[in-house]
């Protein structure tokens, strides 16, 4: 009895070229058209293109974490908004979709753990906002509001400046960059205001404490004030010129009396890491140098600060200009011993700067246009302060910073 031989099986499987594009059966199919063989080299490129693309800016975003607030030179990875830190990966993980064969699958998780990581580092979105319902604002919560003034409103008016101000009618007011400034005279161009009648005309009452270019204006009599980080008085003497004050005294501490409690008002104007008037990094100016004593300053700034509300056993409120975004991780130390007040803010991505002002650069000048995508101003609490509502509000072009204000009880 014979038998049949068995059936000899084929392949039916479509060859594929390195990148998983199909290719012309070599049995006899048709080749492909000229303009399909271009069309599968642009996707071939176009997946290489993003693949390497993922990976340069993975490599950034984990490089730029790990020296943020380390290195004197962070600065130039800092200067990203952090709304671009989580943007740029969700296009390149859109971007993915459309890459080819092995390397869709390469380009997706990439982007995906850059995304991850901007999220996890500093995103500076306000999830809360998502869900919280602020509700309402008890009728003895007091009024803090915090602005940096810049250059108390050189460009424009202080008149307008202390109109917007009394607006408020805040209890307590926190301001930044109560100063004169010659521009084109960089560090040395600073030099104090003598408006102490004008500041009590303009604020009958009310009780005033300043220090360099801090002000602070309370309408609860000051009981106390403090000496916080590396003033002048430990590094030039008792009686530092102003120019060294304005330099070093970038933290004031004031305590003032509310309903026989001590609460404590940190003024905040954390040192710039560069100014605007040394971008040029082709001029022969020893930007190593300077950027290395920036930081350095900043570092000091932040540690005295947060050694002070650490030790405090007051009620505490901090706010002020920080020159720092979510990202940067400057802010890291004090959120050990602080509470962010951000949840009670309603937005969600509160931005403070950079919104249109004259400034001190022209009128038509770039940098007073514009371009709100940081956030520099920041509020923390500690010691059983509650803050029930947290806005930021625009300034009418007096200043490139949006006025915070806070709504607080003890």
């Amino acid at each position: 009895m014979s038998t049949a031989p068995p059936p000899v099986r084929t392949s039916t499987a479509v060859p594929t070229d390195a990148g998983g594009e199909r290719t012309p059966d070599p049995a006899g199919g048709p080749a492909p058209s000229a303009a399909r063989r271009i069309a599968r080299g642009l996707r071939l490129w176009y997946g290489r293109a993003v693949v390497a693309a993922a990976l340069v800016w993975l490599v950034y975003a984990v490089v730029r974490w790990l020296v943020s607030g380390r290195w004197h030179w962070s600065l130039i990875l800092d200067v990203v908004p952090p709304l671009f830190l989580v943007g740029i990966p969700l296009l390149l993980l859109v971007a993915a979709a459309a890459a080819c064969g092995r390397r869709r699958p390469v380009a997706a998780a990439v982007s995906g753990t850059a995304l991850a990581l901007a999220l996890a580092t500093g995103p500076g979105i306000n999830w809360p906002a998502l869900w919280r319902e602020p509700g309402p604002v008890p009728a003895d919560a007091l009024r803090v509001v915090s602005l940096n003034t810049q250059y108390w409103a050189m460009a424009t008016d202080s008149d307008r400046l202390l109109a917007l101000l009394r607006s408020r009618d805040a209890d307590v007011y926190l301001l930044q960059e109560h100063v004169g400034w010659t521009p084109g005279f960089g560090e040395d161009g600073y030099w104090p205001l003598d408006d102490d009648a004008e500041l009590r005309r303009a604020f009958p009452g009310y009780h005033i404490a300043r220090r360099g270019e801090l002000l602070t204006v309370s309408r609860f009599p000051i009981v106390g004030r403090y000496p916080v980080g590396p003033g002048p008085a430990l590094a030039f003497g008792e009686e530092p010129d102003f120019g060294q004050v304005f330099a070093r005294e970038k933290v004031m501490r004031t305590d003032v009396a509310v309903a026989g409690r001590t609460l404590s008002l940190y003024n905040v104007h954390i040192t710039v890491p560069l100014a605007l008037d040394n971008l040029n990094l082709l001029s022969d100016f020893d930007h190593d140098r300077y950027l290395r004593r920036k930081h350095a300053w900043r570092q000091a700034e932040f540690a005295g600060l947060e050694k002070d509300v650490a030790a405090n056993g007051n009620p505490v409120l901090i706010a002020g200009d920080f020159n720092a975004t979510d990202a940067m991780r400057s802010l890291d130390g004090l959120r050990e011993v602080a509470e962010d007040a951000t949840p009670a803010n309603p937005e969600l991505l509160p931005l403070s700067w950079k919104f249109a002002s004259l400034g001190e650069f022209g009128e038509d000048a770039l940098f007073n246009r514009d371009l709100p995508f940081f956030r520099m101003d920041w509020a923390f609490t500690k010691g059983g302060t509650t803050v029930h509502r947290y806005d930021f509000l625009p300034t009418e072009g007096i200043s490139e910073h949006r006025m915070q204000e806070l709504r607080i009880t003890l």
